[in-house]
């Protein structure tokens, strides 16, 4: 546990500023990690981590100006971790991570993320967010990779994820202000309120499942809108469900995709939807966006639209759409 009581831990021609690799938990509080070459902090998990839960605390901490990440926690034998059983416990409260991947500091970096989180191996990852902002990242927000057997389960709350993404990226691969992929068989829950995730380079919310699992998410009081592809994206690549509750969500003015697209599939060549999407918009606003307002593609399903304002709306032939009128509702 390290307590800055305000102070700020500069780059003096150090790579990474803080590295973290016994295996044991860390709990930061009021200190800055600017201007590293590459890393603010690093936290590899070793390899003979105990089956545990490994923990990360950010309490009103600032990473910013990084070359490379804000912080990287990681388990995953293609970096410096371990593919380990531990899981891993992410928590940032009141602090700021923005302007990491920093081209000033290192100029042919590129995908490195303010935040983020590789997790291999068997071993979930928790991630909480409390009134925080990662914001102007090169890369994404927050990256969350889980490539074993477990699941994500991420809480978000008074927190932003905006313009991330802007500076020089891989064109192939452009940056979401959150993300969440899950290869291995396991679950996505997420649950955001009171948060925004606007003009991002591509998604603004963008969850993703490429084995069996299912993936939930409850988005209260949301404002995400202007991202450069979808505002909110759901994939099920694998035997599972998406399940959906927007509530106030405003999700509107994307530039090249949906305002919100849910889709189930068995392969990443958008064939042969399968599974089924179950989704609930009320006193929300769906509007203007580039592509369709709302898209659903899943083999069955339903949408229930209540007091909202939705404009365009494609469905697969098995979704059911059921429409509550209430004060709210309309199309722009």
């Amino acid at each position: 546990m390290i307590d800055g009581a305000g102070a700020t831990v500069s780059q003096n021609g150090s790579k990474d500023l803080l590295i973290s690799e016994g295996g044991g938990d860390l709990r930061l509080f009021n200190i800055s990690f600017t201007k590293a070459l590459r890393t603010g902090i690093t936290v590899n998990v070793p390899a003979g981590n105990l089956p545990r839960e490994q923990t990360v605390l950010l309490n009103n901490v600032i990473l910013r100006d990084n070359g490379w990440y804000g912080l990287h926690f990681d388990d995953q034998s293609g970096g410096a971790g371990a593919d380990s059983s531990s899981s891993l416990r992410l928590l940032v409260i009141d602090s700021r991570v923005t302007n990491n991947n920093n081209p000033a500091l290192s100029p042919s970096s590129s995908g490195k993320d303010g935040i983020r989180v590789d997790e291999g191996g068997i071993g979930d990852v928790t991630a909480i967010i409390l009134r925080s902002v990662l914001n102007k990242n090169a890369a994404e927000g927050i990256e969350i990779d889980e490539t074993g057997v477990g699941d994500v389960v991420v809480t978000v709350s008074k927190s932003s994820f905006d313009n991330n993404g802007a500076q020089p990226q891989k064109l192939s691969d452009p940056e979401d202000g959150l993300d969440v992929d899950e290869a291995g068989p396991g679950s996505i829950r997420a649950n955001i309120t009171e948060s925004t995730i606007s003009a991002n380079r591509d998604e603004g919310l963008d969850l993703d499942e490429a084995d069996d699992g299912e993936i939930y998410l409850t988005a209260v009081n949301v404002e995400t809108s202007g991202n450069a592809d979808e505002n909110i994206k759901i994939t099920q690549l694998g035997n599972g469900n998406v399940t959906a509750l927007l509530s106030a969500v405003t999700a509107k003015n994307s530039k090249n995709g949906d305002g919100v697209k849910l889709e189930s599939f068995n392969n990443d060549e958008d064939e042969n939807p399968v599974g089924a999407v179950f989704a609930t918009i009320e006193k929300s606003t769906l509007t203007f966006n580039d592509g369709d307002d709302i898209q659903i593609e899943a083999a069955r399903g339903e949408l229930v639209v209540r007091s909202s304002a939705v404009g365009t709306k494609k469905l697969s032939e098995g979704i059911m759409l059921t429409i509550v009128p209430g004060p709210n509702s309309g199309t722009p």
